[in-house]
């Protein structure tokens, strides 16, 4: 893969690439979070609500999992959605000590809501990328997610 090289001297180390995924992310965010906001929910907020768009009925241990949080820190942010009328915690009828989390219409609502903002925050700083190479992108960023949460990208190989 080619790596690259800060301009104006070739022998400083080259920009790593996972310096670059963070300082975008930073960047984004700052947008992320002045859209977000004015809807009441944070960017993790947004994030876990639109998760749960897509796929129903996870349990906070999924959750957090998946959040990379622990159970505690996922119960609190649960409990402030649920009281902001914005998802539901029912008991798993296969293990009632599991309580499985869902959308409520309000919930819905507001990740329609923001997604739409989401839309044109990505819409513009993708703005001069083309079309094939943000499919790549897209590609290999799902790539790298999926071997992180799988534990096979690490320091020993």
């Amino acid at each position: 893969m080619a790596q690259l090289q800060r301009a104006g001297n070739p022998e400083r180390t080259p920009v790593r690439l996972s310096y670059l995924i963070s300082q975008a992310w930073f960047a984004l965010r700052d947008h992320i979070d002045g859209a977000l906001k004015q809807h009441g929910v944070t960017g993790m907020q947004f994030t876990l609500l639109s998760v749960l768009a897509s796929r129903e009925a996870l349990s906070s241990a999924q959750l957090s999992r998946r959040f990379h949080i622990t159970p505690q820190a996922m119960g609190q942010v649960l409990t402030t959605l649920e009281e902001a009328g914005l998802l539901t915690r029912t008991e798993d009828p296969a293990n009632r000590r599991v309580l499985l989390v869902n959308l409520t219409s309000a919930g819905r609502s507001l990740v329609r809501t923001c997604d739409a903002e989401m839309k044109m925050i990505e819409q513009a700083a993708f703005a001069g990328i083309d079309a094939k190479t943000l499919a790549a992108m897209h590609s290999g960023l799902q790539t790298v997610v999926a071997q992180l949460r799988d534990g096979a990208a690490t320091a020993d190989g």
